[in-house]
């Protein structure tokens, strides 16, 4: 069972929140008319939804549908996350979205990341229930949840809309996630050089502060280096140095508008050592040198 949801559009929160069953619980009965999205921390929830019986375990994400009875079949200890929510254009659908959504992120990693333009396919796609394996996410969506329902308890200006934002960026990592996890079990999935320049677009804004050679990504890839820049440049239009720079350029300039640092250590701080390489690599990018950029 699949939901789609369209990203153009928030969500409207009415009600966040965590809870901690250390005894024995067992789910109370009700219907709602709005959607419940649950994501489990630690232990073991029996739902039952429509006739059918669910067993959440931690890491699960779960989403209850509106309108629909749903009430716990066992006791069990449970921690989870909870958001009550409407979403105008969320729902159940039967369409074949895996090739769809792969294009999704072929389109997204062919994109240039440089412009204005965020016209892209604002479709997503995820499923009611499955695991969410990924540790990592895991801990972050904790964390998302943690900071929403924070603000949301303070209730100053604008909280809803806060918590409503912290949702939406939930869902952007819950499709992603969904994603990878489909595209991973697929016969047919995109073709290996996708997930290569998606590691190197990865590593490279990971380690840009450091001094990065060709030598360094062909080790780090195992793969020959011309190469991989004629793939990268192929997918992403820019060569790897050219991505590189703008990357550190880009950081340069939030140092400076940010900060009283002096140009050399900003020069530093973004992995280019000589001071008066790096200002006439600022002024080829930026159009003026990174003094005048300040001013």
């Amino acid at each position: 069972m699949h939901f789609q949801i369209n990203l153009d559009i928030m969500p409207k929160v009415r009600y966040i929140g965590y809870i901690n069953y250390v005894e024995p619980w067992i789910h109370f009965s009700r219907e709602s008319d709005e959607f419940i999205l649950y994501i489990i921390e630690n232990g073991t929830m029996y739902l039952e939804e429509d006739y059918k019986e669910y067993i959440l375990k931690k890491g699960d994400f779960f989403l209850l549908e509106p309108n629909k009875f749903h009430k716990g079949y066992k006791k069990a200890s449970c921690s989870y996350y909870y958001v009550h929510f409407k979403h105008p254009e969320l729902t159940l659908t039967d369409k074949k979205y895996i090739e769809r959504m792969m294009l999704k992120r072929k389109l997204a990693l062919e994109s240039d990341p440089f412009t204005e333009d965020i016209s892209t396919e604002s479709i997503s796609f995820f499923g009611k229930h499955f695991n969410i394996s990924n540790k990592l996410l895991l801990i972050n969506l904790f964390y998302t949840f943690k900071d929403a329902i924070n603000d949301y308890c303070k209730k100053l200006e604008d909280y809803k809309i806060y918590t409503s934002c912290k949702l939406h960026e939930i869902f952007i990592k819950i499709c992603r996630e969904y994603l990878t996890i489909i595209m991973n079990n697929q016969k047919k999935p995109l073709p290996r050089v996708y997930h290569t320049v998606q590691n190197i677009i990865d590593y490279i804004n990971d380690e840009y502060q450091k001094k990065l050679t060709s030598t360094d990504i062909e080790e780090i890839f195992e793969l020959n280096y011309d190469y991989l820049n004629r793939a990268f440049q192929k997918i992403t239009g820019y060569s790897i140095l050219n991505y590189l720079n703008i990357i550190r350029i880009n950081k340069a300039k939030e140092l400076i508008s940010s900060t009283s640092l002096k140009v050399s250590e900003i020069g530093y701080l973004v992995g280019v050592e000589d001071p008066y390489y790096f200002s006439r690599l600022f002024k080829k990018y930026v159009g003026v040198p990174p003094s005048k950029y300040r001013i």
